[in-house]
């Protein structure tokens, strides 16, 4: 039995509806044929919560969890509500699997033994950004002053941090930042301030919505250069016809998965990628990546247990620390040194298409 704390409503909701959606299709491919733990087949049971995006009842949630003798838990999607988790967690001995990707959820990884991370880390984003800047100067004028929108909560301390560094080491310069309050709706002050710097691309990092309306907001500013978003805006939010037409032609980093269905596979993981990408697309409609990192978090939890041959919170935290996971979104190399995210390899540079579609380009 495993806990599931999702932000359901509130400003995290359009990751939180997404991972629930995920986690259902999962847990329903898991009980087909249940999974073998130890000598007997169990079907896997997932208790579901909303944590209304607040930090403090999802506190409350893992405390309900672990008073209920789960095996694992999984959420939350924001960092907010994953940093009030962790610390809950930490001291009862219980793993969870966090589906948000900023960097100090598990850090530092001596502090947090039962806390991993499945979200991309932030160096490996902005690393594919800088391949994108690169792409972008080939074909023209090069793009060296970059400016930065920025959540301003620990996903996006992480992209500062992480973007800070990856342009210092590509000779480029940050130009100006401005922070995205939690619960605003309106952005217009802060991409007003953007567009006056008069940067040649502009970097946004924060989890959807807010990612769309930031875009909006510096389209609304008179901003019309190149836009670059992290994975937080790989969702189906992107998509919608406002979003679509400030976000057309930019670039975004985020799982391969996000490009579709792959007409041709010859791995177990390969087949599973697809038939979760075709599942979710023909219940939800337009594929969101926000919610795959739900699905890999039971898969994770289910696997450990059957390796573990016991449903021991110990055990299971001790299986995902020691052996490597190939996922829904890539691969996870969990080690007593870290503690998060998926691997590099997974990510992939995509842009959006006037057609409301995804392209890879790396």
């Amino acid at each position: 039995m495993f806990g599931a704390c999702l932000e359901l409503t509130g400003t995290g909701s359009i990751a939180g509806t997404a991972q629930k959606w995920a986690l259902e299709i999962a847990q329903d491919t898991l009980n087909t044929n249940g999974v073998t733990v130890g000598n007997t087949v169990r079907k896997i049971q997932i208790i579901l919560k909303d944590n209304a995006s607040d930090p403090a009842t999802a506190a409350g949630i893992a405390q309900d969890f672990v008073a209920g003798k789960v095996s694992g838990i999984i959420g939350g999607g924001l960092a907010s509500t994953s940093v009030a988790m962790a610390k809950v967690v930490e001291s009862h001995g219980v793993p969870m699997l966090s589906t948000a990707a900023a960097d100090g959820v598990t850090q530092p990884t001596a502090n947090h033994r039962f806390v991993f991370k499945l979200g991309p880390d932030a160096s490996d984003i902005a690393d594919l950004m800088l391949t994108a800047l690169r792409r972008e100067s080939k074909d023209g004028p090069s793009l060296t002053r970059i400016a930065l929108l920025a959540a301003a909560n620990d996903h996006g301390d992480a992209g500062v941090e992480a973007v800070r560094k990856a342009l210092t080491s590509d000779a480029r310069k940050l130009v100006a930042v401005e922070r995205l309050p939690d619960g605003a709706q309106d952005f217009q002050s802060q991409a007003t301030k953007i567009a006056a710097a008069n940067p040649d691309a502009v970097v946004i990092w924060a989890v959807s919505p807010v990612s769309g309306r930031a875009a909006r907001a510096l389209r609304a500013a008179k901003y019309t250069r190149t836009l670059l978003f992290d994975s937080g805006a790989a969702s189906d939010e992107s998509l919608s016809p406002e979003n679509r037409a400030a976000m057309t032609d930019s670039y975004l980093v985020g799982p391969q998965i996000l490009g579709g269905s792959p007409v041709a596979v010859n791995t177990p993981s390969g087949v599973a990628r697809r038939e979760f990408f075709d599942r979710y697309s023909r219940a939800h409609g337009a594929f969101s990546c926000l919610g795959v990192y739900a699905a890999d978090a039971v898969n994770l939890l289910a696997g450990a247990a059957s390796r573990a041959g016991a449903g021991t919170p110990l055990r299971i935290r001790n299986e995902l620390e020691s052996t490597p996971f190939d996922g829904l979104a890539g691969a996870y190399v969990f080690s007593t040194a870290s503690h998060g995210g998926v691997q590099a390899d997974a990510l992939a540079l995509f842009s959006l298409q006037r057609n409301g579609g995804w392209l890879q380009i790396t």
